[in-house]
């Protein structure tokens, strides 16, 4: 199972996660947080994507069980 977090605008985090007991704790307790899109591979879910406030950087860390990409922009 793949989880992934980035930072996609100010303010603004995106998560995408396969993990169908993750996708049921979200769902039930973070209500806060937009499905942005499902994915689907012959009709069947295989995951979700995420749009997350930065406030709940930590939490989303912790849930996801990875830490948010950084993009180096000085280059």
């Amino acid at each position: 199972m793949s989880n992934e977090l980035w930072q996609i605008e100010t303010g603004w985090l995106c998560g995408y996660t396969e993990d169908r007991d993750l996708m049921r704790r979200i769902k039930r307790y973070k209500k806060g947080w937009c499905i942005t899109a499902d994915y689907f591979r012959n009709d069947r879910h295989i995951g979700s994507q995420y749009k997350i406030p930065i406030e709940q950087r930590r939490p989303a860390e912790r849930m996801f069980g990875v830490v948010v990409i950084r993009e180096n922009k000085a280059i």
